[in-house]
């Protein structure tokens, strides 16, 4: 009887590692799959920045966006506009991505 009791323990353990490890290699996979697709959509983002500066960017769905823009002076007395794009995904799974954008235009 003894013998059986810790057999069904030791499955027990066993299927609770089996099962974290399944859960943990699920996770990571995701994980992966939405920083693969955040750097695909960065450079969608800076070519929409750069080609129609004038229109607010839209979030792909499942992901936020934040757009701030302020304009730097330059000892020569023109001016830049940096805008700074924050991507990040709308449950937080992996950290935010920032984008820098320098708009040359005076």
């Amino acid at each position: 009887m003894i013998e059986v009791l810790t057999s069904l323990g030791l499955c027990a353990v066993l299927a609770v590692v089996t099962t974290s490890a399944v859960v943990m290699a699920g996770r990571a996979e995701r994980s992966a799959l939405r920083q693969a697709e955040a750097s695909l959509l960065l450079p969608s983002l800076y070519a929409a920045q750069r080609l129609r500066p004038d229109e607010l960017l839209r979030a792909p769905r499942g992901w936020t966006l934040q757009h701030t823009s302020h304009v730097t002076p330059l000892p020569d007395g023109t001016l830049r506009e940096w805008h700074h794009i924050i991507l990040a995904t709308a449950n937080q799974d992996i950290p935010p991505v920032a984008l820098d954008i320098l708009d040359d235009r005076p």
